[in-house]
């Protein structure tokens, strides 16, 4: 079981406050176990993959009037399909490939006043993929194969 510290933010007042998210990361099952206490209540989310689980929890507590301020819950917060049984996740731009330097924790600290649902970050990834420039792939011609 994992434990990461994280900021909540209260839609209502504004104010911040610590909280621990606690992480079955596939331990003692094959999908992603998140779980929060927040106002003498446990929150739970779970999916197979990290993101949609930590999206699932996210969009819990937005509803009870929280936003968590880290990297994945910027609207740019992506992850590829092969990064899904851990917490690593990339913060893409428009029109750019994603990079291994655009990899971060999605639980590091992020100074945000917005906080996007699972929606909104899903739009948000369909129009960085349309925005990328597919470079066109050219066969290898070998003078002289016979295949």
């Amino acid at each position: 079981m994992e434990k990461y510290r994280v900021m909540l933010f209260s839609l209502k007042t504004k104010e911040e406050m610590e909280t621990t998210i606690f992480a079955d990361e596939g331990e003692t099952t094959d999908d992603i176990i998140l779980k929060v206490q927040i106002d003498d209540q446990e929150i739970c989310a779970v999916d197979y993959n990290y993101l949609p689980a930590y999206q699932k929890l996210r969009d819990k507590l937005l509803k009870m009037g929280y936003g968590i301020k880290c990297n994945g819950s910027r609207p740019n917060a992506v992850q590829s399909g092969m990064m899904g049984a851990n917490e690593k996740i990339y913060l893409v731009k428009l029109g750019e490939q994603a990079l291994s330097k655009d990899i971060v924790s999605l639980y590091g600290y992020a100074e945000i006043d917005d906080f996007p649902n699972t929606e909104e970050q899903i739009a948000f990834s369909q129009k960085w993929f349309n925005s990328i420039k597919y470079i066109p792939i050219y066969r290898q011609v070998i003078i002289g194969s016979t295949t």
